[in-house]
């Protein structure tokens, strides 16, 4: 009777805030705080999907979802909502009636890696996507190995498991279980690079033997045909691999083509992994594609605009995640034009105080080149101003801290070459105000 009553005025609240317009994790957090059992209460649909890791967690679960959607799967996933604990309460409360009952065929679930351990003990996934483990958000996590334990406990022992082939770190994570597991990965392309070129690697050395590790190709960071000279940790076999790409267009086992309208090579592994995942449950890879071919990715991932007759790539980067920026840098370094970059961030972290910048220095800003002006925006727009001065790529000069947009687009009209701004959402809403619609005469 008591779980019934603390449902039925959580989603009495839900349904209000929706009235209003509003999105919040309030209604779940105060079901938490009434019954802090609360989602042990609902009904668990036949198919559990949790998808985690470092990044690409929302780009990833979204593909699943609109796949399960488009293929007559009743299905809910927590699209709006937060992707922690309160997040996920919000999540069944939304597609439950009071007594926790559903129609559900299938969940698909975006869940921070810190907080698997919490859920999973609530919610037992049947399949476990890990997209990737990097070090990210050092205050709260210090190092990757801490996000790895975590995950680790708190991955059942029979979930079919969804892995990211090309990571070692996540590969070592996987050997640790018997069940059922499925490779993705990306085969080596234009992008790929002979040898690791990235200071920011958290995985170097053979987690068996400890000798260091080689490879035949890397896509970034330490991901990419990684094998132990001295015993049998290698790359495993690949599942499901994106084996070709082309501009607009990349190639799924040597056999199914997807039109893409980005080509960022990071968004690349989050569309295999979302293959793989729904090829798994059983749908068949001409239906998967087709749904592909047709949905909108999140545009905040990846945008292209016109400003002033110069196109504008706007990447968005995981703050606190250098990795994720470093994908982002790799793009921009293959691009052998002249460039103007802006990069900026409005915040560092919504969840603590703690103003910490480290990761900056993780960015592997040195191997940009070919940089007519360095634009630095937002609140931290001197401290990124001092970390690009180190790396002694652009001249003091032609490093340029905007605290605010007012001049950015008198300072882009007075640089040259195509602009790469990388940015994160909140920044990236006021640099696109701030440039659209905007006309210099020369």
């Amino acid at each position: 009777m008591k779980s019934i009553i603390v449902i039925f005025i959580s989603k009495t609240i839900m349904f209000f805030l929706k009235l209003l317009g509003r999105g919040s994790v309030f209604p779940g957090a105060l079901a938490m705080d009434l019954d802090k059992n609360i989602l042990s209460k609902f009904k668990i649909p036949k198919i559990v999907i949790a998808v985690t890791g470092s990044s690409g967690k929302t780009s990833t679960s979204y593909m699943i979802y609109k796949i399960l959607k488009d293929n007559g799967y009743k299905v809910a996933h927590n699209s709006r909502g937060s992707n922690l604990i309160t997040g996920i309460i919000n999540l069944f409360l939304d597609n439950s009636n009071i007594f926790g009952n559903n129609n559900l065929d299938a969940i698909v679930m975006e869940i921070d890696e810190r907080y698997t351990k919490e859920v999973f003990s609530y919610i037992k996934p049947t399949h476990v996507l890990l997209s990737n483990i990097t070090r990210d958000q050092p205050p709260r996590h210090g190092n990757y190995k801490k996000v790895y334990d975590v995950i680790l406990a708190a991955i059942p022992s029979d979930a079919t498991l969804i892995i990211n082939g090309d990571d070692p770190i996540v590969t070592t994570l996987a050997n640790k279980f018997t069940t059922k597991k499925v490779y993705f990965g990306v085969e080596k392309n234009a992008e790929s690079y002979d040898s690791l070129i990235s200071s920011c690697l958290d995985m170097v050395y053979c987690p068996k033997c400890k000798h260091k590790l080689k490879y035949n190709y890397v896509q970034y960071g330490n991901v990419g045909s990684y094998y132990c000279p001295n015993c049998d940790f290698k790359r495993p076999n690949i599942d499901y691999a994106i084996t070709d790409i082309t501009r607009n267009v990349v190639t799924v086992n040597n056999k199914y083509k997807i039109k893409t309208n980005y080509q960022m090579l990071y968004l690349y592994y989050n569309l295999i992994a979302a293959i793989s995942m729904c090829s798994t449950i059983g749908i068949e890879i001409p239906k998967i594609i087709e749904t592909l071919n047709n949905i909108e990715l999140l545009q905040q991932r990846y945008e292209v605009l016109n400003f002033n007759n110069r196109n504008c790539y706007i990447i968005n980067g995981k703050n606190e995640n250098a990795t994720s920026y470093n994908q982002a840098i790799n793009y921009i370094r293959n691009k052998k034009e002249l460039k103007t970059i802006v990069f900026g961030f409005e915040y560092i972290s919504k969840r603590y105080p703690y103003q910490d910048i480290s990761w900056l220095y993780d960015i592997d800003f040195e191997l940009l080149s070919n940089i007519d002006k360095f634009i630095c925006i937002g609140p931290f727009a001197y401290e990124i101003a001092l970390r690009i001065l180190v790396t002694n790529k652009v001249s003091k000069e032609n490093i340029i801290p905007l605290k605010d947009f007012s001049l950015l687009d008198t300072t882009l009209f007075n640089s040259q070459g195509t602009i790469y701004a990388v940015l994160n959402m909140g920044t990236e809403e006021a640099f696109i105000k701030a440039i659209k619609g905007v006309k210099h005469e020369n």
